[in-house]
């Protein structure tokens, strides 16, 4: 087990506190801190000035009364069963999350959404991740053909987040998380190698995983420490965001000191 006596946590200049790697540790209080600062974030109010960074902070923070853009834009349609399509949704998540759809894309994605809505809606209360890869699926009918895993992760997670007020069913996936996973699964789970989920399509897998590690943690720091994939996805993206797999690890994994 491993000891969390003040003594003998490192501490990150901001704060965070680290594993025996340097790396942020898994725990609640980290992942507080990580909200807090994310809240916190100064926003930008010009929308052309505001950094692809500054966007998702604005879009994903919770420290107001009145809740983050995205919460209030997908429970406005809640309201009315979303019976004018998605359309505006997916744009907005575009924007803040820095998903690089095309118009066509975004108009293609909420079509096959609206058509398909009391089935996908089921399917993400329920937690059936298999929807993101059908989701994604659509993407492949545009002229791009491309087969978008990221934005239709995003789209579940915000719309189980929001809508359905569920935080440990959905994250997004994203680059950020695809290069640290890498990291917590060698050290944390003792998996040598982390395959490619978007060249696979397996979104099973990539949620599996998490939570396998998000257990690890809890066996190593206690079981008050657990985190919900949605803190997890916010400590792990927060910290580590804009930084590549190489920069994260550095090192090999047969220099890297397991967590025990």
């Amino acid at each position: 087990m491993y000891m969390m006596e003040a003594a003998m946590v490192k501490k990150a200049a901001h704060g965070f506190e680290l594993d025996k790697n340097d790396f942020v540790m898994l725990t609640k209080s980290n992942a507080e801190l990580a909200q807090k600062k994310v809240d916190g974030s100064p926003k930008e109010v010009n929308e052309k000035k505001a950094s692809k960074i500054q966007k998702t902070l604005r879009a994903i923070g919770e420290n107001s009364s009145i809740q983050n853009e995205l919460c209030q834009l997908i429970q406005e349609k809640a309201k009315v069963n979303f019976s004018g399509g998605f359309l505006e949704i997916i744009r907005r998540i575009n924007i803040t999350n820095s998903t690089r759809l095309s118009e066509e894309e975004q108009e293609e994605f909420a079509e096959y959404i609206r058509c398909n809505k009391e089935k996908i809606l089921k399917r993400i209360k329920k937690g059936e991740v298999g929807v993101v890869n059908d989701i994604a699926e659509a993407g492949t009918k545009t002229s791009k053909k491309r087969y978008n895993f990221s934005f239709a992760s995003k789209f579940c997670t915000y719309i189980s987040r929001y809508h359905f007020n569920e935080y440990d069913k959905f994250m997004p996936y994203d680059n950020v998380l695809q290069s640290v996973l890498p990291y917590y699964a060698w050290v944390y789970c003792k998996i040598k190698k982390v395959e490619d989920f978007k060249k696979k399509g397996n979104y099973q897998g990539y949620i599996d995983l998490a939570r396998k590690i998000i257990e690890q943690s809890q066996v190593l720091y206690g079981s008050e420490e657990r985190l919900t994939l949605k803190e997890f996805d916010r400590l792990l993206w927060y910290k580590y965001k804009g930084l590549l797999g190489e920069d994260l690890i550095g090192n090999p994994n047969s220099l890297l000191i397991k967590e025990t």
